[in-house]
């Protein structure tokens, strides 16, 4: 197909940047302009001549704006096939104008949503005309030229030698456009479904808006990250320190939704979260943000090297301080003193994300398998109910066993934690987790909590993210000396189960919730 000569364009944007870059290009190349509404008056005020859109439709402007473009004469202009005998006599019998290069971008939909739009607000920026002509014109690429992005009319300019836009610039561009209506379809579905059900299961990836990471999860993989326009972790930039890695990421997410547990499950405190690989290897809770720091990095201070770190309060110096020759990768936390900055800047790896504390976890979790994706709502809200299951009743304060199964859920399974109060402080003092059987776990949660001088756990809270489906993991608590388990219920066997606590003289307390974490 050879290059088409631009003769005639069609003008319709909402974002008016760069047009000061085109009106040169049109003048230069006598190509008439046929505009409506405010891009006209946009367009004239830089000095182009344009033809009123309602000469081409023979109809006015009506219904406060909703109609304008959408006619059957442009919408021909666009769509009849250039070189085709027949198309090309209708055509002329219907006096229909070619028009050889479409300019146009949406209503901001995306913008009033971000800004917190109404449902009314929301629905008047659903562009109608836009997408029919940006799709009539994307679909006639052989003929007609589609530019949707305003950081395109400078190749436009610099491409179309004398008014001539090539193929394969015309084919570039009819890709970008279908993606720009995909796009935008998509999260007007996706956000009216929430809006009026009030939940959606509609994942929304902006391909326009990834941004490379340093690697994926090993240094020979590349990654991206994509966000969904919020102001949540996969958008904040680092305050200080090398870009973010896949790992980084992760990471930075299992601290973030991690801590925003702890903050609902003991408000009003300071929280503190450690995380390796996904797990936390430390959590804390306490009235004083240096004293959580100190008990959440007590609970295993050998993998807290190279942790991230999330606080659900702002850095102080005295915090900032507690890190003096340690190595960490990321802290996470709604802001930052300026001392603690100043401490920081001398620490030029290490990345500082700000993010709000006060959001909670949800929407959905997407994961992909082979030959697709597995989609489930994220596991939210606090466990509620502590029905004392055994005979013996439990001692320990509700507000532990809601901070035992906040961090024990954030634990991969099979997941046991074992949580203490010390000195009015809540903190993890052991934790096994990953494991293909629950034994192992607990043990595991033993020798850590046993490593880090905890010898005594008669005041220790065993915790599981799962119903225990046979009495071993009650007998190994009891030759370790805890007295206290809490976990979900509900497996065949909780008879058998309840029964070795009442013989231990060990207290279980229900959930009634699992928290598996795969």
């Amino acid at each position: 197909m050879s290059p088409v000569q631009c003769k005639r364009a069609l003008v319709s944007v909402s974002d008016k940047s760069n047009l000061s870059v085109l009106v040169p290009f049109f003048q230069k190349n006598n190509i008439e302009v046929v505009s409506s509404g405010g891009t006209a008056k946009a367009l004239q005020a830089l000095g182009l001549t344009v033809t009123p859109i309602q000469e081409v439709t023979g109809n006015p402007e009506a219904f406060g704006g909703r109609m304008k473009t959408l006619s059957f004469q442009v919408s021909s202009a666009l769509l009849f096939r250039r070189g085709l005998e027949a198309d090309e006599l209708q055509a002329q019998e219907l006096s229909i104008i070619p028009i050889d290069l479409v300019i146009c971008n949406l209503y901001p939909f995306k913008e009033v949503l971000k800004k917190g739009g109404s449902l009314d607000d929301l629905v008047e920026n659903i562009d109608i005309g836009g997408p029919t002509m940006i799709r009539a014109g994307a679909k006639n690429f052989a003929s007609v030229c589609t530019i949707v992005d305003p950081a395109d009319y400078e190749t436009l300019v610099s491409e179309a030698n004398n008014g001539q836009i090539s193929l394969e610039f015309r084919q570039n561009m009819a890709l970008k456009a279908f993606a720009h209506t995909a796009d935008y379809d998509a999260l007007i579905a996706k956000t009216l479904e929430e809006r009026i059900t009030g939940q959606s299961a509609r994942i929304i990836v902006d391909t326009n808006e990834g941004r490379t990471l340093r690697y994926g999860e090993n240094p020979h993989q590349e990654a991206v990250i994509y966000s969904d326009g919020s102001d949540g972790l996969a958008g904040a930039v680092p305050l200080q320190g090398r870009a973010l890695s896949y790992n980084n990421m992760l990471d930075a997410d299992a601290a973030y939704r991690s801590c925003l547990d702890l903050n609902q499950a003991v408000p009003n405190q300071h929280s503190v979260t450690v995380i390796k690989h996904l797990n936390p290897c430390g959590a804390a809770v306490a009235d004083s943000q240096l004293k959580a720091l100190e008990s959440a990095w007590s609970g295993d201070p050998i993998s807290a090297f190279g942790s991230i770190i999330c606080f659900n309060q702002p850095v102080t110096k005295d915090t900032a301080w507690f890190f003096k020759g340690k190595f960490i990768e990321v802290i996470i936390a709604p802001d930052f003193s300026e001392e603690a900055l100043w401490f920081f800047s001398k620490k030029k790896n290490v990345r500082l994300l700000k993010l709000s504390m006060e959001s909670v976890p949800e929407g959905n979790t997407l994961r992909s398998i082979d030959g697709g994706f597995l989609v489930q709502n994220e596991d939210t809200g606090l466990d509620s109910k502590f029905e004392k299951a055994s005979k013996v009743k439990p001692t320990a304060k509700e507000s532990l066993l809601r901070f035992g199964t906040m961090v024990t859920k954030h634990l991969k399974s099979n997941a046991i934690s074992l949580v203490k109060e010390t000195d009015g402080v809540f903190h993890l003092i052991g934790a096994g987790m990953g494991n293909p059987n629950r034994i192992v776990s607990t043990e595991q949660a033993v020798a850590k909590a046993r490593a880090n001088g905890h010898e005594d756990l008669a005041d220790a809270v065993l915790v599981s993210d799962a119903f225990f489906p046979f009495r071993d993991n009650v007998d190994l608590a009891n030759e370790s000396g805890i007295k206290t388990i809490v976990q979900p219920g509900g497996s065949i066997r909780d008879p058998e189960v309840l029964e070795a606590c009442d013989e231990h003289g060990i207290a279980m307390i229900f959930t009634g919730r699992r928290h598996f974490r795969h």
